[in-house]
This record gives structure tokens, C-alpha cells and sequence, in this order.
């Protein structure tokens, strides 16, 4: 072997040996490796006080728009068909008042006439009769008149008689007088008293021949039919010239002054307005016994709202009318029914459209106002909330709560122990993980949450 090639060979594990050596000389230098515990570097998150608010609770339904009041005009007397106004059409908007359909009328006039006349005839012979009265009470105070003269007669001649001054032809002439005024006066008597019973019976055929009067001049105003209330036309049934029978359907028509829509609940959402409702039971006593017709809801300070399923920015203010009886047996659903005057009065052509049959609606209910803590709705963690106590340590909570739109409302009355959480405490609004119980948190004030919750809760009290 050369010496050049040996020179080569021992080159590299020369540049191996020196290369570990300055290694390990470096890391003999280095300064002691301190452990450090990393569960107790504080994380920083940022926290939300818990503050409480007078909220009004609020749920949430859907129904369908219904009218108030539903129309089928029947006719109420037969006959020819001889008007029907001409903007009586499907869709047609009409004022209350209007006369819509008239029907012959010729022979409803002759039937008046007719009455008019029984009438003018029961009338008269009334009348007849209690002349024949005060003529029959005169007659019989002057036959009892002439009977008293009479009697006074007889009794003188009966005294000449007894003196042989007078024939007993005389007297027996003046007896036979007085017997027949006597007879008279009876008679007389009683006329009068079976006189008030024919006048009874003429009394009664003058108020039959009023009725009968009266019934001719309602049918006479049922030829002439007109709407009853501002009314939307929904279908029509008659033409001119028809006959129509009692009965036979003219037109269709519905309000416009109010709508109606029965949203229906589940039963559970409830629960949260039913607790405003105080003294209940002494409230629904006090409807009864007053008979009062306001309206019970308003007095628990319900109030509701409808607004187009597909266009929750257009509402409507609304008021709870009634509670369905029963549930809806498909869905295990309670209908609320609420109403909403004067639908039509604020539509806006291409912005916002009236309330007609058929909407789909969406209708929220707000409760009296009840103290609840509010917080964003995003700090909950599975149900749970992370607490930064005093000593600025974690603590994880599962509270009784409620969600509202994008915020979370919890009743302190609701939360007892360990769940408890109270006005003022600071709840995390960041992710953590890991959210160790007890470990240690550096809180730092989430201005923006803050700032939601203060937003919300003002938007809520306006409302």
C-alpha cells in the first residue's frame, strides 16, 4: 500500500471522533433542565359578567291565516233573481252596506197590502168594540138611575094603597115597571162583563194582523240583500233572472277587518311563559264572577306578533284571542288563536302584502316580564358553562337553562348547590381545551359579548 492511500483510509473516523468530541463538550455546558409543571401556567380567556335583565320570555309557532268571519249568504224568500251587482266576483273587495243581490219584489208588496188592510179592519173593529163598552157602562148607569125612580114610585103608591087613595091596578102597573128595569139593569151588568173578553179576543186578531204586517215587511227587506260587514267575495252562486228557492246559496264572503291564525306550540315551550302568570287561579275567578268581557290574556300581559314564515322582517302586531281545547292530535300540539285587526289597512304593494287566507305565518308570543341572567348563547359547552371564581380557577357548571333566540337565560330560583350560578359571576366565552376543574385561568373582559348582551336586552325591553 502507498502512504498516500493509508492517509486516506484514517481521514474520515479522525473527522467522526473530533465532530463527537466538540458534541459533548457542548452539551456539558448547557445549563440544568428545569421542569416545569404545565398545569399551572394560567390560559388566558376571555369571560362575561353574568348580569340579570326584566326579559319578556318568547316562543315561537306556525299556522295558517284564517278570516274571523265566514259568510254563505242564503236567500230567506223565493223568487226571480232581478239584480246582482256587477263587481260580485271571486277576489272583489266590497263595503259594508252594499246591495249586492235583490229579488223580485211584486208579490212580497201584495202580501204587505194585504196585512196592511187585516189590520186596518182588526183595528176597527177594536175600536168598535169599546165604543160598544162605553155605551153599554152609560146604558146601565141610567137603568140603574131609572130603577132608584122607580122603586121610589112604587114605594109612594104603595103608601096611597094603604090610605085608599090609589087602585091596586096602580101599583101592580108600577111593580110590573120596576121588575122589567130591573131586568134591564141585569141584562146590562151583564153585557159588561163578557164584553172585555170580546175585546180581548179583538185585541189578540190586531196584534196577529201586526205580526202578519210585520212578517210581509221583513220579507220585503230580504229581497234586497247587502253586505253585513266589509267583506273580500269568495265565491258567487247566483246570476239575474234565476229562480231562487229559501235557502239556496247566493254568495260567499269573508272579513277583512280581522284575521285569525292558530299557530300551534309544542307544549313544553310553555312552560317558560307560564311562569309570569301569577295568581292564575284568583284571575280566572274574578273573569268569572264579573262576567267581564276584556280579555283575560291581557290582563296576564301576553302579547303576540305574526309575522310571513318566508319574511320574518314584515309583522304585524297581534292579540291572543283564545287557547285550543285540546291538543293536535298529529303533532302533540296546543293552538294558540291570535288576531290581527285591520290586516289590509297597511299593506304596501311589493313590500308588504295583507294578510289573506292560506299564509303560512309565524307567530311569537311574549310573556310578562320575568329576571333572568343573560348570556350569549355560544358560551355553553355540552350543556355545560365554565365559572372563573374568585381565585381565578375553572369551574364547570350545568345549569338549568332556557335559550332565546341567540342568548341563553337562566333563572337563578332555578339553580341550588353546586349548579348555582349568581348575578356577577364571570363565565368563559372562549374555547378551552383542556377545561380542567380548578385550573387555573387568566380573565381578560370580552367587550364584544358584552356589548351583544346589553344590544339584545335593550332590543328586548322595547319590544
Amino acid at each position: 500500500m502507498s502512504l498516500a492511500w493509508m492517509k486516506r483510509r484514517w481521514a474520515l473516523p479522525l473527522v467522526v471522533a473530533i465532530g463527537v468530541a466538540v458534541a459533548v463538550a457542548i452539551i456539558k455546558r448547557r445549563p440544568a433542565m428545569e421542569h416545569v409543571d404545565k398545569a399551572q401556567l394560567p390560559a388566558a380567556v376571555k369571560v362575561v359578567s353574568a348580569k340579570r335583565y326584566e326579559v319578556r320570555p318568547r316562543i315561537t309557532g306556525f299556522g295558517e291565516v284564517a278570516p274571523d268571519v265566514v259568510l254563505d249568504s242564503k236567500a230567506e224568500v223565493s223568487g226571480k233573481v232581478t239584480y246582482v251587482h256587477p263587481l260580485l266576483k271571486k277576489g272583489a273587495i266590497l263595503p259594508a252596506g252594499t246591495l249586492v243581490v235583490s229579488i223580485d219584489d211584486r208579490d212580497y208588496q201584495l202580501a204587505l197590502k194585504q196585512a196592511e188592510a187585516d189590520l186596518a179592519v182588526s183595528r176597527a173593529n177594536l175600536e168598535e168594540m169599546r165604543l160598544t163598552v162605553e155605551d153599554t157602562e152609560q146604558d146601565l148607569e141610567l137603568a140603574r138611575e131609572k130603577l132608584a125612580i122607580a122603586k121610589k114610585e112604587q114605594e109612594r103608591i104603595g103608601r096611597l094603597l094603604q090610605k085608599g087613595s090609589a087602585s091596586q091596578s096602580n101599583y101592580d102597573a108600577q111593580q110590573s115597571a120596576v121588575l122589567q128595569l130591573k131586568q134591564e139593569t141585569q141584562t146590562l151588568s151583564n153585557q159588561l162583563q163578557t164584553l172585555p173578553y170580546q175585546l180581548q179576543v179583538l185585541q189578540a186578531k190586531q196584534d196577529i194582523a201586526e205580526a202578519a204586517v210585520e212578517a210581509q215587511k221583513r220579507n220585503l227587506e230580504r229581497t234586497r240583500i247587502s253586505l253585513p260587514f266589509n267583506a273580500r267575495i269568495t265565491r258567487l252562486a247566483v246570476e239575474e233572472n234565476q229562480f231562487v228557492a229559501v235557502g239556496a246559496s247566493l254568495y260567499g264572503a269573508q272579513t277583512i277587518d280581522k284575521v285569525l291564525v292558530n299557530a300551534q306550540f309544542p307544549l313544553s315551550q310553555f312552560r317558560i311563559l307560564a311562569e309570569g302568570f301569577d295568581n292564575l287561579e284568583n284571575l280566572f275567578q274574578k273573569f268569572l264572577e264579573q262576567d267581564a268581557a276584556s280579555n283575560i290574556f291581557t290582563e296576564l300581559d301576553l302579547a303576540a306578533s305574526v309575522a310571513l314564515a318566508e319574511d320574518g322582517d314584515t309583522r304585524w302586531e297581534a292579540r291572543v284571542e283564545r287557547i285550543s281545547n285540546n291538543l293536535e292530535a298529529a303533532s302533540r300540539t296546543l293552538g294558540v288563536i291570535v288576531g290581527v285587526d285591520n290586516p289590509y289597512r297597511t299593506a304596501r304593494p311589493g313590500t308588504r302584502p295583507p294578510l289573506i287566507e292560506g299564509m303560512y305565518a309565524k307567530v311569537e308570543l311574549e310573556g310578562a316580564p320575568q329576571p333572568f341572567l343573560v348570556l350569549p348563547r355560544d358560551v355553553l359547552r355540552e350543556h355545560e358553562l365554565y365559572v372563573v371564581d374568585k381565585d381565578n380557577r375553572l369551574r364547570r357548571i350545568k345549569p338549568h337553562y332556557k335559550t332565546q333566540g341567540s342568548m341563553l337565560l337562566i333563572r337563578q330560583e332555578d339553580n341550588t348547590g353546586d349548579e348555582a350560578i349568581h348575578e356577577g359571576e364571570r363565565v368563559v366565552t372562549t374555547d378551552l381545551f383542556p377545561a380542567v376543574m380548578g385550573m387555573l385561568v387568566t380573565p381578560q373582559e370580552d367587550k364584544d359579548a358584552e356589548a351583544l348582551i346589553e344590544q339584545w336586552a335593550q332590543g328586548r325591553q322595547a319590544l
